[in-house]
């Protein structure tokens, strides 16, 4: 059996009160009807087609690992068009929207794909893909950040690499949810993942008890290929953080705060202040950075990184280690 890798009183008086509740009946229906409108003439089907394909992705220093990623074929229903990502592409929905997702399997032969995104209620229907089969699930989109990914094989298939961020935008825009006070002025999702390469070498067989990862990464990539964030004094970013690995994650910005709005895809009825946040494994987090005006604590700008020190790529087979890993800079 494949092991996993894992763990809501008087007339005359009266006579007034029914007119005023009339009244009130009258411009509560104007403006449910005009709000049902609105949405109707806002709200869009989105239609969205993944292939879940082996494929390569590139290591820091140079290399390849053998991954099974998410790509969207360039030819519909065609997963021979389609590229593993890690992550996988990165899907966006506005609230309201009707959203299908078609997945289909061209893993090897013996791998199911069980499609999920925690925190989405799907409308009811299967959930798992067979070898060569397609699998659509529907929902109607609510505002947040969630990690889509693939729970097939215990486990083993999403430290493959099966999974992405799903970005549901908010109305108004430039808000992660309804509240004002995830408001911003620009945005950077930062997916987490890492990677043990003896096990995506053969991931069928590997003891996943001896699993060690030695690879981390955000969106693919680490220090210094990781994008510096660019923003400006005085502008808010939102941080949507999606934990993709199975360690839960420290991110620790020096030199200011962030403030944290939402958890997997849910906006806290009270948001904190905190200069490093634990995000767990397959979670989401959503947080907001108020860019200081004064001078940054290091010359590329306000660090971004691993609290647990994951600063790092490969084996460490000398004294000194090969220095990058998971950080990235907030630059002004």
């Amino acid at each position: 059996m494949t092991e996993s890798i894992e763990s809501q009183r008087r007339p005359v008086m009266r006579t007034s009160v029914h007119r005023g509740t009339r009244v009130l009946l009258v411009l509560a229906l104007a403006v449910f009807g005009l709000t049902c409108v609105v949405s109707s003439a806002t709200a869009a089907t989105v239609s969205i087609e993944l292939c879940a394909v082996p494929g390569t992705a590139p290591l820091p220093g140079g290399g390849l690992v053998p991954i099974w990623g998410f790509g969207k074929p360039t030819t519909p229903g065609d997963c021979a068009t389609a590229s593993a990502g890690l992550p996988g592409p990165q899907l966006e929905a506005v609230q309201g929207d009707l959203v299908t997702i078609t997945v289909r399997n061209a893993l090897p032969a013996g791998h199911v794909v069980s499609f999920e995104i925690p925190g989405v209620a799907f409308d009811p229907g299967p959930t798992d893909a067979a070898p060569g089969a397609a699998v659509s699930r529907s929902f109607t989109a609510q505002a947040g950040t969630y990690l889509y990914q693939s729970g097939g094989d215990a486990g083993r298939q999403e430290a493959m690499g099966l999974s992405g961020a799903l970005l549901v935008r908010s109305l108004p825009p430039n808000q992660a949810y309804a509240s004002a006070t995830t408001a911003y002025d620009i945005e950077s999702v930062l997916v987490l993942t890492a990677v043990d390469p003896a096990f995506n070498a053969a991931p069928e067989t590997y003891d996943v008890h001896s699993y060690k990862a030695t690879y981390w990464l955000i969106n693919g990539k680490s220090y210094p290929d990781v994008p510096a964030i660019t923003t400006a004094a005085g502008q808010r970013v939102l941080l949507r953080y999606l934990n993709a690995g199975y360690d839960n994650t420290s991110l620790t910005l020096l030199g200011t705060h962030q403030q944290v709005v939402a958890r997997d895809a849910r906006l806290l009825t009270n948001p904190f202040s905190a200069s490093t946040e634990t995000i767990p494994a397959g979670g989401t987090e959503d947080t907001i950075v108020v860019v200081p005006a004064g001078a940054p604590p290091s010359t590329h700008g306000f660090p971004l990184f691993n609290r647990q020190l994951h600063l790092t790529s490969g084996p460490q087979t000398g004294t000194s280690p090969i220095g990058n890993g998971m950080l990235v800079f907030i630059q002004p």
